[in-house]
């Protein structure tokens, strides 16, 4: 009873509250009054800021105007792979005004037409630009309110920007291949927000944090651990020149990267991609011009000026600043002095090394063994506005691997597992150099090499003086050829800034004063490449390796791959002999040994590459049509057979001495399964459909090597112990397993290939021979009895 009683008493003066609180006098509350809009900070866009909201002011001077976005990653999840200071993306956009809205729009650059012309219409009627946001005109400030954005006399929309630049946009935030690449899924609004917006004259730059929902798997944390990952992110929007810098027509004589796109005019018969280079705008001073066209250095109006990450140890940073400096000697042959710059990051709390205005060698901690040099341009003209660098640091693992295997035969200093900062310093110089090299325009020229005389690598003089290649975007990285005897020094083992890269840098920063069009700058430079490529071959553009000429290929040297990699064995094997010793570090379980015998492997294994190559291979030299001589010549009868030999004498005949030395029992179970790679490596691409389908086709010229040839030569190479009747042993049946195995591969899938009919051929000649043949090795007569059953099985279809 009395527990009811304090209830029903607990009800009652619950229920008498609000009639007590009737009875008060309400006291009327002063209206909330609303947080004010910060004042605009003056800049490319003005910018105001009320709480979580932010608003952009757009000048109408800049609408239509093309506006550059950088996206970089600022800070990223732990276990991806990429890091803070690498590219997001990068896209071009505009304002556009429709009523009360403003329109963002992205700028599709493929087709272009001068206004003027009729066609013009046709070609804006095929070309609508996507809409990335439609933004509320909220106000339009005066004049005296943004006076560094807005022109005198011009008006600012004051849009609010929050939303935009917060959400999941694939302009200015992550594209759909990163979301892709990282198993990212949807944008989760309420875990991201907009940090900091700063506004400067020509940019203005945006951090904000984004974080997604992020699929099970993988090896991120941040995804197995909580279903999440946050990324922070710096938009760069800078301001494109009103004027675009004159554009500078590719040729293919010169290796530049490229950007394309259709061009059309009235007056053209038939339309084709127009292929510009990319470079930076380099231009003399006005009070300079008169001295420049007089053939004297003059100084850029803006020199490239590249900075290096504070967090760069600080061993390493004077040999970056060297390897970026060293180009300044090739911008001389251009006209230029002093064009090219780099110093360490200042310490100025109002830069940012996010900041799209700014060229960086950004540090990355990452196990990735690698460095790149990227560019970003102006896709109407190809001007190179910026660029960060990305320095892994882990590269110096990848430089000194190198360096131990190519050089250790003949340097001291490379026998061991840490180099002294030295050696280490001048292998990141040459690297730098390299990765600014891509940073200025130019592609690999893997053909560089080649214009190198193989013996010339040995000649201590010519070397020293000359390099052992004419380019350092080739990828020849040390002078493997040279033997301990010849007695040269690092400007003969190192590679540097050459003859190549000052005629490329010359072509494609020669500034032309007088010069009326691009067209007339064409010619001009057309005539200057005609006289200086004619006749000197360390100024030839090779490509990048991909196509099927012997003369550009990657990690090679010299004008002879059997040659130089007859040196380059050579010194392998006096490393192989030594490699306990120099991978000696106490308390180490064998992994230094086992990671550099890998490394030495490696290399015998490009030796093979560089090799074989040769066999069906074509040379391919771009001409104009002023200049005379074949542009694709077939590699001769007696060149492939030699390459045919070198397989032949250090392949197929075992290499015993890879694996000779005692050492050789720490590295696993077998012996010579370490060293199968190499005649897997060997045996593929000479019985491959593509190999005779090529020397099909290149049969051609006085002496040519007939695929009819080729394979009375491959029967002799990979079963000549059905003549001799020797026995075969583990490695040669290894060897025979592999071709015949390859051989009815590349026969079953290219049908329709010139080549087939000849893999059949060589097919046939196998079985037949092994039909015929006896062997007193029982081991030999069943490994020729069950190769002679899988090819007559083949052939009947089972």
């Amino acid at each position: 009873m009395n527990k009811l009683y304090v209830l029903l008493l607990g009800l009652f003066l619950l229920t008498g509250l609000p009639m007590e609180a009737k009875k008060k006098k309400e006291t009327p509350q002063p209206p909330k009054k609303e947080e004010a809009l910060a004042p605009v900070r003056p800049g490319l866009f003005g910018v105001q800021h009320q709480k979580d909201d932010w608003y952009f002011v757009i000048p109408d001077s800049l609408l239509a105007r093309p506006i550059l976005t950088v996206t970089r990653f600022v800070t990223t999840p732990v276990g991806i792979e990429v890091h803070g200071g690498e590219l997001a993306n990068n896209q071009v956009l505009y304002w556009e005004k429709r009523g009360d809205q403003l329109l963002l729009r992205a700028l599709m650059f493929d087709s272009t037409a001068d206004s003027t012309a009729a066609i013009a219409a046709a070609v804006r009627n095929s070309a609508e630009n996507p809409i990335i946001a439609s933004l509320k005109i909220e106000a339009t400030p005066k004049d005296s309110a943004n006076r560094t954005a807005l022109a005198a006399g011009g008006r600012g929309y004051r849009v609010k920007v929050t939303d935009l630049l917060k959400g999941d946009n694939a302009v200015i935030g992550m594209n759909q291949m990163s979301k892709t690449r990282f198993n990212v899924t949807a944008l989760k609004g309420e875990l991201s927000y907009v940090d900091t917006i700063k506004t400067f004259p020509i940019n203005t730059e945006i951090i904000s944090v984004k974080t997604y929902g992020a699929k099970p798997g993988g090896s991120n944390p941040s995804a197995y651990l909580t279903g999440q990952m946050t990324f922070r992110l710096n938009t760069s929007f800078v301001l494109l020149p009103k004027e675009p810098m004159r554009a500078r027509t590719f040729d293919p004589r010169v290796g530049y990267f490229t950007d394309s796109f259709v061009e059309y005019t009235d007056a053209q018969q038939s339309v084709r991609r127009k292929m510009i280079a990319t470079r930076w705008r380099l231009e003399p001073r006005a009070e300079d011009m008169e001295k420049y066209r007089r053939g004297e250095l003059v100084e850029p109006k803006k020199p490239i000026v590249f900075y290096v990450d504070p967090a760069t140890p600080k061993q390493w940073r004077k040999y970056l600043i060297m390897g970026v400096e060293d180009w300044q000697k090739a911008f001389e042959k251009a006209g230029f002095k002093n064009a090219i710059r780099a110093y360490e990051w200042p310490n100025d709390s109002t830069m940012s090394m996010e900041d799209a205005r700014f060229s960086v060698i950004r540090y990355l901690a990452s196990p990735v063994s690698n460095a790149y040099g990227p560019q970003i341009h102006d896709p109407r003209s190809g001007e190179i506005l910026e660029s960060h660098i990305g320095w892994y640091h882990n590269v110096m693992k990848l430089v000194h691997d190198w360096y131990l295997v190519q050089a250790g035969a003949v340097d001291k200093r490379a026998r061991k597992m840490l180099f002294d900062d030295e050696l280490m310093g001048q292998l990141i110089r040459f690297v730098s150099s390299h990765e600014v090299g891509h940073t200025l325009g130019l592609r690999h020229n893997m053909g560089a090499s080649s214009a190198t005389p193989v013996e010339n690598l040995r000649n201590k003089a010519w070397v020293e003086e000359h390099g052992h290649t004419s380019s350092i975007m080739d990828y020849a990285r040390f002078n493997y050829v040279a033997q301990p005897e010849d007695n040269i020094g690092d400007a003969g083992m190192f590679p540097r800034i050459n003859d190549y890269d000052m005629w490329a840098i010359e072509w494609g920063y020669k500034y032309f004063p007088d010069a009326q069009s691009e067209k007339e700058e064409r010619l001009a430079l057309n005539r200057i490449t005609n006289n200086r490529i004619t006749g000197n071959r360390r100024l030839w553009f090779g490509g990048e390796g991909s196509d099927n000429d012997p003369c550009a290929q990657t990690e090679d040297l010299g004008d002879d791959a059997m040659k130089a990699s007859t040196y380059g064995l050579k010194n392998l094997r006096y490393i192989v002999k030594h490699l306990p010793q120099w991978t000696y570090e106490e308390g180490d379980l064998g992994t230094n040994l086992e990671q550099m015998y890998g490394s030495v492997l490696g290399q015998f294994r490009r030796y093979i590459g560089h090799v074989t190559r040769n066999i069906g291979g074509i040379h391919h030299e771009y001409k104009s049509v002023e200049q005379t001589g074949a542009v694709y010549t077939p590699m001769t009868r007696e060149r492939q057979k030699r390459a045919l030999a070198w397989i032949d004498a250090n392949v197929f005949t075992q290499p015993r001495w890879m694996i000779s030395e005692d050492y050789v029992s720490r590295l696993g179970t077998s012996p010579e399964a370490l060293i199968r790679p190499l005649a897997e490596m060997a045996v593929a691409p000479l019985v491959s459909a593509t190999t005779f389908d090529r020397l099909a086709r290149y049969a051609y010229g006085p002496q040519p090597y007939t695929p009819t040839e080729y394979v009375d030569d491959l029967f002799h190479i990979f079963f000549r112990e059905t003549t001799t009747g020797a026995r075969v042993g583990t490695w040669r049946r290894f060897i025979q397993q592999q071709a015949v195995l390859r051989l009815l591969k590349a026969w079953r899938m290219v049908p329709d290939s010139d080549g087939r009919p000849y893999t059949a051929a060589l097919l046939r000649k196998i079985q037949s021979r092994l039909s015929t043949v006896r062997s007193a090795d029982a081991a030999t007569q069943a490994h020729y009895d069950d190769l002679r059953q899988q090819i007559k099985l083949a052939f009947e279809g089972k």
